[in-house]
């Protein structure tokens, strides 16, 4: 009799151990073989204008993935350049309830000028949907949709003041500017004196030296040039070597200075990480600082002059691909060799990009 009861619980026991591997098994396999949202947008070419800046440039939408049961699902729109198989996306995390992205002309116009897109030219755009139960598990993706976008460029002309000087020929109207970002007579901008041997120059309001500054006094050093000056004034100002140059100019107090400065990246990312700057290069031709180099991706970094803080740059806040002074630190989104370009020949759009190369 207790041979058959023994026999009886080892047999259910058995059952029950069968049973619920069983359920296990099924429940696996439907969570890993779950089918991907299908992606759809609402155009395909993409000609981006600043004059419809808030109108709707395309919307995407998706039905929701299908894993076989009810689970909370986290979505992520993905962008990136045709051809780099979404090695470096920019993402568009989805709230979970939602199958749609509508993105205005601003919006999507700010996205593609961070990602390195050219204004004016017509590039290609990948677009998928990455489905995923929780981060790297269980992760789906849609189809790829490929657009054809062109981008504007978003530029402010600020008020300004020409640099005229002996390095570009005097002429006023070819001569880079120092622009007043806040309309107060306070301007500044950068400046390449790199191919210079006479180093005079002077501030204009117009190309016809109209009203022009010239010098009163001045205080100068291997580096560093400050001083005012006086309209109308016969004197040259001048800057002391050849260089790129931050200049100032405050026609309120007449006080003008110029800054020799050299760039370079630091961050947790860099090479030299917050303790080092891993410097860049200056192009006379094309106007640019650059630098190739390994990033690690989900750090920071940032632009800063002469290994030192005391000119910075970062992002805007929302990050618009233009340069704020001791603006937020920059992302890198995943690691890998970059080509890092800052321009600072714009006066008050300053910009930058970190394209992967």
């Amino acid at each position: 009799m207790k041979k058959n009861i023994s026999k009886a619980l080892f047999g259910g026991l058995a059952l029950l151990i069968v049973i619920s591997g069983c359920k296990r098994d099924d429940i696996l396999v439907k969570s890993s073989d779950g089918t991907a949202p299908a992606l759809t947008a609402t155009a395909s070419t993409l000609v981006l204008s600043s004059d419809k800046a808030t109108t709707e440039a395309v919307a995407f939408n998706w039905n929701k993935a299908d894993y076989s049961y009810n689970a909370a699902v986290q979505y992520t729109l993905q962008l990136d350049k045709a051809g780099n198989n979404f090695a470096s996306p920019k993402e568009f995390p989805i709230d979970a309830a939602a199958s749609a992205q509508k993105f205005n002309v601003a919006d999507l116009n700010n996205a593609l000028a961070l990602m390195g897109y050219s204004a004016g030219t017509a590039s290609g755009l990948e677009v998928r949907v990455k489905a995923e139960l929780r981060p790297g598990v269980n992760t789906l993706y849609s189809n790829v949709l490929n657009l054809t976008v062109t981008t504007y460029p978003i530029i402010i002309v600020y008020p300004g003041l020409f640099v005229p000087g002996a390095y570009q020929g005097w002429a006023p109207a070819t001569a880079p500017k120092v622009a007043s970002v806040k309309d107060d007579k306070v301007y500044e901008g950068y400046v390449d004196f790199n191919n210079a041997t006479d180093f005079a120059f002077k501030y204009t309001e117009d190309v016809e030296w109209k009203v022009n500054y010239g010098w009163a006094s001045s205080t100068n050093t291997d580096s560093y040039v400050s001083g005012t000056f006086a309209a109308g004034a016969s004197g040259n100002l001048f800057v002391p070597s050849k260089g790129y140059y931050l200049l100032k100019a405050n026609v309120n107090n007449s006080t003008w200075s110029a800054t020799k400065t050299s760039f370079g990246i630091i961050g947790d990312s860099t090479p030299g990480g917050w303790d080092n700057d891993t410097d860049m290069t200056f192009s006379s031709a094309t106007q640019e600082w650059k630098i190739t180099t390994n990033l690690v991706g989900g750090k920071k970094i940032k632009f800063r002059a002469n290994d030192s803080w005391d000119i910075n740059y970062g992002d805007n806040a929302p990050a618009n691909g233009f340069l704020k002074l001791n603006g937020a630190d920059i992302t890198v989104p995943a690691d890998g060799n970059y080509t890092v370009v800052l321009n600072l020949s714009n006066p008050g759009n300053y910009s930058y990009s970190i394209t992967k190369n």
